[in-house]
């Protein structure tokens, strides 16, 4: 049974992606190099170094990956305190929603603690979450499961009666390898194809279908 809802941050609670692209291009721009979005979104949700290995491959620039990563949080933050932040559409209503139907709340993130705590205060939800996970507090990133596990680890829910919303296939694959029910939520116009593959249940359209219903016929099923 379902006890525990885990959201992944960027592209589930705040259309983030965007962003994280045109501090990509920022970052790169000084070497004379770029990348265009069919590079960029299959690599959404990677550990933050993992992408960046795979850019200075793509692009063949002569650089640390890591420097390039830290380059890019920089940047990132730097806009996330400066520029307004809204939720994704249905965020707010389907927290309230899930909250009320009893089910525990959580965040687990790829992003840095810093970055998570602004979004989190920034959308005042401090309250909400009783547990938010950043790549700071475990070992690997997406894909491999340590985010969701500790997330389930600080709310004290065994993995398998937790619920993950991702919207990179790469989350849903670390949602599955910690054996927990993965929901998708891709971006628009993204039919959900690769997270299917990755062991979806179910690609929403937005967080406006996710509620107890649906939880608990996903977990029926599974």
């Amino acid at each position: 049974m379902i006890e525990a809802v885990v959201f992944d941050m960027d592209g589930v609670l705040i259309d983030s992606e965007p962003l994280h692209f045109a501090t990509t291009q920022q970052v790169l721009a000084p070497h004379g190099k770029a990348i265009d979005e069919s590079f960029y979104w299959p690599r959404i949700g990677m550990d933050e170094v993992a992408f960046f290995e795979d850019v200075v491959a793509h692009v063949d620039l002569d650089i640390s990956a890591a420097v390039l990563a830290e380059e890019r949080q920089r940047l990132y933050v730097e806009r996330l305190v400066r520029e307004p932040l809204a939720p994704q559409a249905g965020v707010l209503e389907c927290l309230l929603r899930l909250g009320a139907d009893g089910y525990t709340l959580a965040v687990a993130s790829s992003a840095t603690r810093q970055q998570v705590d602004i979004v989190v205060t920034k959308l005042g939800l401090q309250r909400t979450f009783r547990a938010t996970v950043a790549i700071d507090d475990v070992a690997r990133g997406k894909p491999a499961p340590d985010l969701f596990l500790e997330a389930a680890r600080r709310l004290g829910v065994a993995p398998s009666a937790c619920a993950v919303v991702e919207d990179a296939a790469y989350g849903v694959q670390a949602a599955r390898s910690a054996e927990m029910l993965a929901l998708a939520l891709p971006r628009a116009g993204d039919a959900g194809e690769a997270h299917r593959r990755a062991g979806a249940a179910a690609v929403l359209a937005s967080l406006e279908s996710l509620d107890q219903e649906l939880l608990e016929r996903l977990d029926a099923r599974a």
